[in-house]
């Protein structure tokens, strides 16, 4: 089988730690979706109690909370030669 899903690459230039993709299950969704971890992203290093959790966590409860069905793939450290 074979399906089409749609994903939001967050990534950052200043902690290359944090890159990941959040694939969202329901294509409607989608706009709500990446609404919701542009903010959630923005205030993770805005406020100041959400770095202490951390941010793929942050989005992921943000995303629960409205209802949003996702899956999140971490980018594995890339090798080299």
């Amino acid at each position: 089988m074979i399906q089409t899903k749609t994903c939001i690459n967050v990534y950052s230039d200043m902690n290359t730690w944090i890159d990941f993709c959040i694939v969202i299950d329901a294509y409607e969704d989608f706009a709500k979706a990446e609404e919701i971890v542009q903010k959630a992203y923005n205030d993770w290093w805005e406020l100041p109690d959400t770095q202490f959790e951390p941010i793929a966590d942050y989005i992921s409860r943000c995303l629960t909370e409205n209802e949003i069905e996702f899956e999140i793939y971490f980018k594995e450290a890339e090798e080299v030669d």
